[in-house]
């Protein structure tokens, strides 16, 4: 008898603890007989908020960890950078004495801007990087529009490093012919469509494994990164059309363009850094 009623209290608290579990309460009978809820305890309110597209918690330590990295920093910039572009591009047009605070938002642009070129010094040693992954393609084809990959930003990223050195004071204004800036713009503009080239075919490979039958939240992740990628691409293109002074391109365009490609870029670079 005794363990026939042993028995139906362990069931009752089992059935107990699993409709606790919908109401987050778990009950157990004690030695007494009495029932004892146990209430667990409560998610750090950090737990729920995730950095997007990953399992990183966004927390304090999160956020100096994505601070530490000169690269995040610099993409955060673009986004303030191109924020105020927007801002000032909307104030200027508009009545009253708006157009004077646009102007004050055209030059924090413009030394954000600069600011942003300290950061993008040397950036062009990284893409020796790229050589390994590159020799490492079994597709031919492919393989030979990553070495055209590494060329173009190593190209793209020297000529911005020559650009950036009367930009910053280090050469006086005048040493450096003046269409310098002009070409090194071109140089963008054609790293811009070999991006769009390359991450096509990337963006290809990663929807084929995100829609395979049983694919992992992780290749699914990565297809919806791979993708940001390819539209960030299009706006670098976007905004190339504008700095190589194209007579159909858009100054509303441009500055939707890089914001869009700043947060693209801060996402993505913050995301390698909480790896």
């Amino acid at each position: 008898q005794v363990h026939s009623l042993a028995s139906a209290s362990l069931t009752g608290t089992t059935l107990l603890a699993r409709q606790g579990g919908a109401m987050s309460t778990a009950r157990s009978r004690g030695s007494d007989g009495r029932v004892v809820e146990q209430v667990p305890p409560s998610p750090s309110p950090t737990a729920l908020l995730r950095f997007p597209l990953s399992d990183k918690e966004l927390n304090l330590k999160a956020v100096n960890t994505i601070l530490s990295s000169a690269q995040s920093r610099e993409k955060a910039l673009k986004i303030v950078q191109y924020s105020a572009k927007l801002l000032a591009y909307c104030l200027v047009r508009a009545a009253g004495n708006l157009p004077s605070l646009g102007k004050h938002f055209e030059g924090l642009a413009k030394n954000l801007s600069t600011a942003r070129r300290f950061f993008k010094f040397f950036r062009w040693f990284k893409h020796f990087e790229d050589i390994a992954d590159a020799c490492a393609e079994k597709d031919s084809s492919f393989k030979q529009l990553l070495y055209l990959d590494v060329a173009a930003n190593l190209v793209a990223d020297v000529a911005e490093d020559i650009t950036s050195l009367e930009k910053v004071g280090i050469l006086k204004k005048g040493v450096l012919p003046k269409r310098t800036e002009y070409y090194s713009n071109w140089c963008q503009l054609v790293l811009a469509v070999v991006e769009i080239m390359v991450s096509r075919i990337k963006a290809q490979r990663a929807r084929e494994k995100a829609s395979a039958p049983g694919a992992s939240l992780e290749n699914k992740r990565k297809n919806s990164l791979a993708q940001l990628e390819l539209s960030k691409y299009y706006s670098d293109l976007v905004k190339a059309f504008w700095d190589c002074e194209l007579s159909f391109a858009n100054e509303f365009a441009f500055i939707l363009s890089g914001l869009f490609a700043a947060l693209v870029s801060t996402h993505k670079y913050a995301l390698k850094v909480l790896k």
